[in-house]
């Protein structure tokens, strides 16, 4: 790296670790995303050979992000204590749920339809977009109580809430009930809500609505109704 930079990191399937040093940095999970900040120094990303993945890298100056960043945000302390000791971090000790909102916004990056100046434009613009949703995002995760957040839930809990995601996506023609949802992973309703939202940051009919929205935002690219 030629000067220090902010650095966001997306994980749409499989698992990723950078590290510095030889010292482990950050680790994600399907899903996840943070933000890190990244010096001068190499850093190193790992990933598991034969495993599938996909992931997005965006890296914005820190003057950037400085300009978005409120002074009573809950990254504030974090991210000048990084910049004033020129030391890599990550901005949150907990990975936040990537949602399907942000995720349209990074394929939007990647399929760009505009060229030269005008693709410079769209991608600031997206950048600031998703800076405006993921910093609220941060702002009202950070804010759970500690016996309410991700890292409470036990491996087991996490595990089954992913597999209530892969139904919903099956079957976003004909979709499951919350009862019918929890008895298939082995839970009921009341945990599935509550672990739910702990570990994508919305509710089970708001990840169905924003599947649904996505779905028929790319119909519409393909010229159908």
């Amino acid at each position: 790296n030629q000067r220090p930079f902010l650095h966001l990191s997306y994980t749409v399937s499989g698992k990723k670790t950078y590290s510095v040093n030889g010292d482990k940095l950050a680790s994600f999970e399907q899903q996840q995303f943070n933000y890190l900040y990244f010096t001068q120094q190499p850093i190193h990303l790992h990933w598991q050979p034969h495993e599938q993945l996909e992931i997005f890298e965006l890296s914005i100056t820190t003057d950037l992000f400085q300009k978005f960043l409120p002074d009573s945000h809950p990254l504030v302390d974090q991210f000048n204590n990084s910049v004033a000791t020129n030391k890599a971090s990550a901005m949150s000790q907990r990975n936040l749920p990537l949602t399907p909102k942000c995720s349209m916004i990074l394929y939007d990056m990647m399929n760009c339809p505009l060229e030269q100046r005008y693709k410079q434009l769209y991608i600031k613009a997206k950048t600031i977009e998703l800076l405006a949703i993921q910093l609220e995002q941060y702002e009202q995760f950070l804010a759970l109580p500690q016996q309410n957040n991700l890292h409470s839930l036990k491996k087991e809990d996490v595990e089954r809430m992913y597999q209530v995601r892969e139904i919903i996506i099956a079957n976003i023609n004909s979709p499951c009930s919350l009862i019918d949802l929890a008895h298939m992973v082995g839970t009921n309703d009341a945990y599935l809500k509550k672990h739910f939202k702990l570990v994508f940051g919305t509710t089970v009919y708001g990840y169905l609505k924003d599947i649904k929205m996505e779905q028929a935002r790319e119909l519409l690219l393909e010229g159908k109704n």
